[in-house]
């Protein structure tokens, strides 16, 4: 029997008694049913909104409603199922996330540049620009940047967030991130142009923000990555992002003549071996950069089972000297 069985609780097919939580497969399957009804309700909502205010009919709009009901569900798990603090998920505005989300932004910015600037270079691409006024470019920038910010909080804490950790504590790092990263690389199967090559390249990005993640131990660090890649690819540069391409993102369009193997084509860069290249690169910068790793001051699981058994373990020695 447990040495935690003390406490009432013992190791059963549900409970994990040494880690005081429910078994990770048996959390993973209740958040999933909390966030199907949350992130349902929240679209019901968002539909609802929208045909008395058509002018919300944009893609940021319903996107912040499905990840704000993404957000709630992650938060009900946290504190009513787990009895964690909301911040155990890698949100956390105690510590420096702020230099985190900049340099994830910067490197984004950066990785997506070297893919632009070498195309360019080799007169593989060239951006058409649209006979736009300087109000239109700004609120397409505007909704561009409000657009990827969405985007890049809400994959993150959809890819990264609860799930995956989860899924890591029950297993191990890295089966939960071979698993996570194959997953994301699937759910844009169905994107426009996609190929094979794409899909590999989005599971290799889903490795690369899942290191972000583990080495930061925080989810700023991949929202900035994330952010980074897609506001420099779409509006920046006018690539197609995951094979899409929307005007009301982007200033122009990048036309692309170089082979499709390398540059990817109309699926945009991540359908690409210089893509594939530049990916792999900042992975390796992530996983041996010294100077990227957690803050002092996070939440830790281990560090929250260890004040949790210390509690306890204080708890019955109370109770023994009363008696």
């Amino acid at each position: 029997m447990s040495e935690l069985s003390n406490t009432g609780r013992k190791t059963t097919f549900f409970y994990n008694a040494e880690r005081f939580s429910i078994r990770s497969g048996w959390r993973i399957l209740i958040f999933l049913l909390i966030s199907g009804l949350c992130i349902g309700i929240f679209s019901l909502l968002a539909k609802g909104i929208i045909e008395y205010f058509p002018f919300l009919k944009v893609n940021a709009f319903f996107m912040f409603i499905v990840y704000a009901g993404l957000s709630l569900s992650t938060f009900v798990m946290l504190k009513f199922v787990d009895e964690r603090p909301f911040n155990s998920v890698g949100l956390t505005f105690k510590a420096p996330g702020g230099k985190d989300l900049l340099l994830g932004t910067g490197l984004g910015f950066g990785m997506m540049t070297i893919i632009f600037a070498a195309e360019y270079s080799a007169g593989w691409v060239v951006i058409e620009y649209r006979n736009l006024s300087t109000a239109e470019i700004l609120g397409i920038a505007g909704n561009s940047f409000l657009l990827y910010v969405i985007v890049g909080y809400g994959e993150e804490l959809l890819f990264r967030g609860y799930i995956l950790q989860a899924l890591a504590e029950g297993t191990n790092k890295i089966t939960a991130v071979i698993i996570f990263s194959v997953i994301f690389g699937f759910m844009h199967s169905g994107n426009p142009n996609v190929t094979i090559f794409a899909i590999v390249n989005i599971i290799l990005a889903g490795v690369w923000l899942s290191i972000a993640y583990f080495k930061t131990q925080a989810l700023w660090l991949p929202i900035g990555l994330h952010f980074g890649w897609n506001f420099t690819q779409g509006f920046i540069y006018s690539f197609p992002v995951s094979g899409t391409t929307s005007f009301n993102e982007q200033i122009g369009t990048a036309i692309v003549s170089g082979p499709e193997w390398l540059t990817g084509g109309n699926f945009g860069p991540e359908g690409g071996a210089m893509a594939t290249i530049v990916i792999l690169g900042g992975s390796f910068f992530l996983w041996y950069g010294a100077f990227i790793k957690a803050n002092a001051g996070l939440w830790n699981v281990n560090d929250w089972i260890a004040e949790r058994r210390r509690g306890i373990e204080s708890s019955i020695q109370t109770q023994e000297h009363s008696l």
